[in-house]
């Protein structure tokens, strides 16, 4: 039976059946269960954001302790008690500016330090640093001591200070002339004053640290708003008629707790007891934590109380409102398409078995078609992983890493073979040129002898003799040229290993090719990326290989031309790249530019043995060789890359 069929009939016979009594049995239980779901899903979400905060306002604290104990402020301490009765003592301005720097840069340093005051003991501001900003002592006052801000005459504040208990962090509000926030507003976060202690045991002065709520932003804008809820926090001050229902963070408003410090004159302060003409605020009150479903019945509000500052009365509450259909939605929804959902089965399993079955045959049947191709010798074309079935998209990845797996194999095969038939091309050349080699330069040098002889004797006047005995020297040293490559290639003498700088041995070839690219009109680019490499390589086999690729190089770029010599360093290698911007070499020829005797050059310009030679004594090093087309076909890209160390030769590799 075909795989179509199969899936047609399973679909049809588990869809039709069991619909009806599945829907109706778990629809009211779902319901109920779904409530509860949501209701534990927020309450642990308030947690979350009650714990988030509670640890950030902790490590404030934290800070601040820090800072009264820290180096600079402890320094100030005498300055701080005689500014506090009136005296300016003559370190006042030395301790301020070390104050002001340390806390600049502690603000630079911590995010979200807002401002930060030192008070002497009357409760006067003597440094203040805001947002890594030290603020000037622009107030001078009856007893010649300059401070940051306006003196104060606020017995009821400084009885205030003097009450706070000493080696812990208080938090109170600051008189309404010392608020950093705009007009109008009132801040979000008390202030966290630390007394300081002097040597005497004494109030030296306070530490006031606010932190604008900057973090607490962030921690409420980017927790996870369970069902499409609204964060809101308000402050209860049942002592402060001014704060207590204050809004200090809605996201659904824009009200954040950094609102009060920017000069925005349309934003007022908002109260919870205008939510719901005061109903919310009161049951809230009461309960302190729970659930309150508004007046229309559209919002469900979650809330928990939760005391943000030790030894204190003020607490926020932490509140998500959402829509108070969330929860009843969907099954309403059911409810209401459930009898129009059974007539529709019997139609919709029948389509589903129909389109199931062409989305599991399909992939499998393009499959099929895929290896027939790979198998009729089509090894490019891509095996399909399409499918979204895990058992059927493995099977492709399966076909797809044998396909690759055989052509890879089959160009490694062909690599190879080139290889072996490069290195046996080699090897009867180098014994042809063993045999001849001595043998044509026994006649050479009779020819050349003989010519010399012939040139002395000519008389001056048998000037066209001349000039046949000079071009016929010049062909037989030509010759004597060419057999000097056949015997230093059929030679191949082994490597004589030297510890060498790569920097200054690079930098002698170059200059040794310098004049012939200046005779080009061709300029040479040299890049080293480590100039303290040192490798073990013969110089001198491994720089006629360099010489060889540079000349290359020189000789096929154009005039004006630039070739880029790099040298890279590696733990256990180095390699030399060699680029020009000429033509390139035409795709039939690539394959033979390693063969003896084979050149694109002009016959007076080249025997076609250097790159022979030159793989040669690459190989010998045991390191590679490759000569290829740039990409962008702007050119010749050469590469060698030699081992460090001493290898053994890699021959047919």
């Amino acid at each position: 039976m075909r795989l179509p069929v199969n899936i047609f009939l399973w679909t049809f016979g588990a869809t039709l059946l069991p619909v009806l009594a599945l829907v109706w049995g778990v629809t009211a239980f779902s319901e109920h269960r779904f409530q509860l779901e949501v209701n534990r899903e927020i309450g642990d979400n308030i947690q979350s954001l009650t714990g988030e905060i509670n640890n950030r306002l902790r490590y404030e604290r934290e800070v601040l302790r820090g800072i009264a104990h820290s180096q600079p402020i402890q320094t100030m301490l005498n300055a701080l008690v005689a500014s506090g009765e009136g005296i300016r003592h003559p370190d006042l301005t030395s301790d301020r500016i070390r104050a002001n720097s340390f806390l600049a840069g502690l603000q630079r340093t911590v995010p979200g330090l807002g401002s930060i005051r030192i008070l002497d003991a009357a409760g006067n501001t003597v440094v203040k640093t805001t947002l890594g900003r030290a603020a000037p002592p622009m107030f001078q006052s009856l007893s010649q001591v300059n401070y940051v801000e306006e003196e104060l005459e606020d017995p009821a504040f400084l009885n205030q200070l003097k009450s706070l208990p000493m080696d812990d962090v208080s938090f109170i509000m600051l008189p309404p002339s010392l608020w950093d926030v705009a007009p109008g507003q009132f801040p979000s976060m008390l202030y966290g004053v630390y007394p300081l202690r002097n040597f005497g045991n004494n109030r030296a002065g306070y530490v006031v640290l606010n932190t604008y709520g900057e973090y607490l932003d962030q921690i409420l804008s980017l927790s996870p708003k369970p069902r499409n809820t609204h964060v809101m926090v308000i402050e209860h001050d049942p002592g402060n008629p001014q704060r207590d229902g204050l809004v200090l963070y809605n996201d659904q408003t824009g009200r954040l707790f950094v609102t009060p410090e920017e000069s925005n004159p349309n934003t007022n302060p908002q109260y919870a007891q205008t939510i719901d003409h005061g109903l919310f605020w009161q049951k809230a009150v009461a309960l302190s934590n729970g659930v309150y479903l508004s007046q229309n019945k559209k919002t469900r509000t979650y809330f928990q109380e939760y005391h943000p500052y030790p030894y204190s009365l003020v607490s926020w509450f932490i509140m998500l409102k959402m829509p108070a259909d969330v929860t009843s939605a969907p099954f309403q929804d059911i409810h209401h398409s459930l009898w129009g959902f059974t007539l529709l089965a019997l139609g919709i399993s029948l389509l589903l078995a129909g389109l199931g079955a062409r989305y599991f045959s399909r992939p499998i049947a393009r499959l099929g078609l895929s290896l027939k191709h790979f198998a009729d010798g089509n090894p490019h074309e891509i095996i399909p992983v399409d499918s979204r079935t895990t058992e059927v998209r493995q099977l492709q990845q399966s076909f797809r890493y044998l396909t690759e797996h055989l052509t890879e194999e089959a160009r490694k095969r062909q690599t190879a073979e080139r290889q072996m038939l490069q290195q046996a091309k080699l090897a009867s050349i180098g014994e042809m040129a063993a045999g001849i080699g001595h043998e044509i330069n026994n006649p050479l040098n009779n020819i050349l002898t003989l010519t010399r002889l012939l040139e002395r004797q000519l008389p001056p006047e048998k000037t066209e003799l001349r000039t046949d005995l000079e071009d016929l020297r010049a062909e037989a040293l030509r010759v004597g040229h060419i057999v000097r490559g056949v015997m230093n290639f059929a030679r191949q003498l082994p490597p004589d290993h030297q510890p060498t700088p790569i920097t200054q041995w690079l930098l002698d070839l170059i200059d040794r090719l310098q004049p012939e690219a200046m005779e080009a009109d061709v300029f040479l680019n040299l890049l080293l990326d480590d100039q303290d490499c040192v490798a073990s390589f013969d110089p001198n086999q491994i720089g006629q290989v360099v010489l060889n690729l540079v000349r290359n190089a020189i000789h096929a770029s154009p005039p004006m031309g630039e070739i880029t010599i790099t040298a890279r360093s590696k733990p256990d290698s180095f390699e030399i790249e060699v680029l020009d911007n000429g033509k390139g070499i035409e795709p039939e020829a690539l394959d033979k530019v390693f063969d003896p005797f084979f050149t694109t050059k002009s016959v007076d310009k080249g025997t076609g043995l250097g790159l022979s030679i030159s793989l040669g004594i690459v190989q010998y090093h045991g390191g590679t060789l490759e000569i290829e087309n740039r990409q962008d076909r702007s050119g010749v890209r050469a590469f060698m890359s030699l081992p460090r160390e001493k290898s053994s030769p890699r021959v047919g590799n």
